[in-house]
């Protein structure tokens, strides 16, 4: 078929195939929405068996400015296409024109009420369409009959807010105006809100004659807004809406969790700044995915400074979802602070001694296989120290054994000071300890000794330690590299103790 007669209509027309691909985009629509071209409505005639069908919907601009877009579509059995009709609101009256068309009779059904109001006291209504009781439950004749006035219509919480609205149109340099949503009353007394497109009428000499308005039932979209506010506002959790940098909605509990008020939070230049330095980057990698519209459930775990300065830790789960046309993240945010530090209490008991605070058995023999596996691929040096204190039964026998216990603290506290930031030492068992070093070892176990053997410990306890060294050598395993350095103690106390001994 030969579309070059659609060209250059000021409207914007698509013929879509059964396949929903674009096989036709006029000038006008290639203006307005680029290459980009979303056949939602072609998708929904299909599904359920349409020929005709009308709906508005909001179009978004590169330049941010949101465009109310009216939809008119029906489907050509002929050649099995569906073409549509895209009208920017504000030049809804020259689009009528175009498709030689009256509103009044244009308008009989669908989601768009058309009205023409006299510029009088209450703005009588000198004509509208017959799909007005679809909306307000009024028929034709009560509005033309002057039995009520627009006004009557207009929630009266609302009604200062629509005038002054109007006035601001008529006064200014604009003829037409985009209200806020607002509400009416219809006439079994249901609330209902609505979107209102109104275009001023001016003579020659400037003076306003009346006014053409085109109002769309969105009480829905209220309804399921409101619907969410409230469940997000009862929610224990944090529940947030973001986009760009900023954050667009916050409930109760995410304050809590901040410390910062709703509207602290709705004012921030970057959420990220309340981020933890450190986790920032995890959280820009996510923020990333949702800004480019990647779907997706992410459950991560981060670090929150509170408006008092202290940190928390919080889980955060996000997905992502379109708000006024552009992708953005929409959220939980769960304190979890108490959970972590019971993890790290339960990891210190896991990995630490409890009576010298250094790394217990467990740990060690953790670190131990990393150590080994690097050694092996990496050729990277890895030197054992076994170190035990000389007599040790002595020292129980004639102090006790809490005097004894004091003895391996200040042990384990020497040891630590005096060993390499690389160099990984912990209690093996008893009066047994173990270093894992990675240069020097010689150098690091005749230090060790020395000192040990300088210093006076619980007060008046003199000791010396036997230390025995080995080195990784290929064919090595943990099991082996071990025993070479159990059989160096053995040999550094067989041979008088207080020495060191490498094999």
């Amino acid at each position: 078929m030969d579309y070059s007669s659609f060209e250059n209509l000021p409207i914007v027309l698509l013929v879509i195939d059964e396949k929903y691909r674009v096989v036709y985009a006029n000038k006008k629509a290639k203006e307005l929405y680029g290459m980009e071209f979303y056949p939602y409505v072609a998708k929904i005639m299909k599904q359920q068996g349409l020929e005709n069908y009308q709906t508005v919907y909001v179009h978004t601009t590169k330049e941010g400015r949101e465009n109310y877009i009216y939809v008119i579509a029906s489907y050509n059995k002929e050649n099995n296409t569906y073409i549509e009709i895209h009208i920017d609101l504000s030049q809804v009256l020259k689009a009528f024109e175009y498709v030689k068309l009256s509103p009044e009779i244009f308008l009989t059904s669908g989601p768009m009420v058309f009205f023409f109001l006299e510029d009088a006291v209450g703005w009588s209504v000198k004509l509208v369409s017959p799909n007005v009781k679809d909306l307000t439950g009024y028929s034709v004749e009560e509005f033309v009959e002057r039995k009520l006035k627009y006004t009557d219509l207009i929630h009266k919480e609302d009604l200062d807010k629509v005038v002054k609205e109007l006035k601001e149109c008529t006064e200014g340099p604009l003829s037409e105006q985009t209200h806020e949503d607002y509400r009416i009353i219809t006439k079994d007394g249901k609330v209902k809100w609505v979107l209102d497109h109104t275009v001023c009428l001016k003579d020659d000499k400037g003076k306003v004659i009346g006014y053409y308005k085109y109002v769309v039932d969105i009480t829905e979209k209220h309804e399921k807004e409101e619907l969410f506010r409230s469940l997000a506002s009862a929610s224990p959790v944090g529940i947030f809406l973001r986009q760009g940098k900023r954050l667009i909605y916050a409930n109760e509990a995410l304050s809590e969790i901040t410390g910062y008020s709703v509207e602290e939070l709705l004012s921030l230049e970057d959420l990220l700044s309340l981020i933890h330095p450190k986790d920032r980057d995890k959280v820009k990698k996510v923020m990333i995915k949702r800004d480019m519209g990647k779907k997706g459930v992410k459950r991560y775990e981060v670090r929150i400074k509170r408006k008092d300065g202290k940190v928390v830790w919080v889980q955060i789960s996000s997905e992502t979802v379109h708000y006024k046309s552009a992708p953005a993240g929409v959220g939980v945010v769960m304190d979890i602070t108490d959970r972590k530090l019971t993890e790290n209490k339960l990891k210190k008991l896991a990995l630490y001694d409890r009576l010298t605070g250094v790394y217990n058995r467990y740990a060690l023999e953790e670190f131990l296989k990393k150590e080994v596996a690097k050694a092996r691929r990496y050729k990277m040096p890895l030197s054992l120290l076994f170190i035990d204190v000389d007599n040790f039964k002595q020292i129980n026998d004639t102090y006790g054994h809490q005097a004894g216990d004091r003895v391996l603290k200040q042990l384990a506290r020497l040891f630590k000071n005096n060993i390499r930031k690389t160099d990984i030492m912990g209690r093996w068992g008893g009066e047994e300890f173990l270093l894992i070093a990675h240069s020097e070892p010689l150098v690091v176990a005749e230090k060790l000794r020395r000192i040990v053997e300088e210093t006076v410990f619980d007060g008046k306890i003199k000791i010396t330690v036997s230390i025995g060294i080995t080195t990784y050598r290929e064919g090595d395993t943990i099991d082996t590299i071990l025993r070479k350095a159990d059989s160096a103690l053995y040999k550094a106390k067989s041979e008088g103790k207080n020495r060191v001994f490498y094999l």
